[in-house]
């Protein structure tokens, strides 16, 4: 009976421990113990003033704090939308202006996220 309620109280120390751990760091699933950054809000919201659409596949995504952080990279730059989905490692990026792929490389040089396919594609009203 001694040996169930040492385990119970070693097992409560841990998962207390972990959720404090959490709470003071951030909960980055990276190991890096970063606090989740802010997500950069884009103002213009309007789909129709982005006549341009690319889908970037990046790798070093490992987690939603790495969405964020690429995100707010790309956010960050005078008009482009973007917006990650972790599930496929993929950034579908709007944009007001033609860009090409050096554009969105040298966007994310500073980091540790790596684009591995880029494809620009065809706006709505084109055949």
């Amino acid at each position: 009976m001694a040996l169930v309620i040492t385990l119970a109280i070693i097992t409560a120390g841990v998962l207390l421990i972990r959720i404090l751990r959490e709470i003071v760091m951030g909960s980055s699933c990276c190991g890096t113990g970063e606090k989740i950054p802010k997500r950069i809000k884009v103002k213009d919201k309007d789909i129709s003033h982005y006549s341009y659409r690319y889908m970037l596949h990046v790798e070093g995504m490992m987690c939603s704090a790495c969405t964020v952080r690429v995100e707010n990279m790309l956010n960050s730059l005078n008009g482009i939308w973007a917006k990650a989905d972790l599930s496929v490692r993929e950034v579908t990026v709007f944009s007001k202006e033609k860009r090409d792929r050096d554009f969105f490389v040298a966007a994310l040089k500073s980091s540790t996220y790596t684009i591995t396919e880029f494809e620009e594609e065809k706006k709505d009203d084109e055949p």
